[in-house]
């Protein structure tokens, strides 16, 4: 299904832009109109919540910046 391809985080990170990219699968319903609200999980849906919230707060109070660890451009093509 080529989920990260398709996903707004692959064009920052093929520009070498560092992301997290967040994702629990699919489901019978998964983007169809049957997928309703009452099929949340709201409890595993707040530990996921917590997860990128403490993940945010933890990369944003870093003394330094993300970096990427295997660049796709070369210094010649920025």
């Amino acid at each position: 299904n080529r989920f990260y391809y398709r996903s707004d985080h692959y064009h920052f990170a093929k520009n070498d832009i560092p992301i997290i990219f967040y994702f629990n699968g699919v489901h019978e319903d998964y983007h169809r109109h049957t997928d309703t609200p009452d099929k949340i999980e709201y409890d595993l849906l707040a530990k996921r919540a917590k997860l990128i919230f403490l993940t945010a707060w933890e990369v944003a109070n870093r003394d330094e910046r993300p970096f990427v660890d295997k660049p796709t451009l070369t210094e010649a093509s920025n």
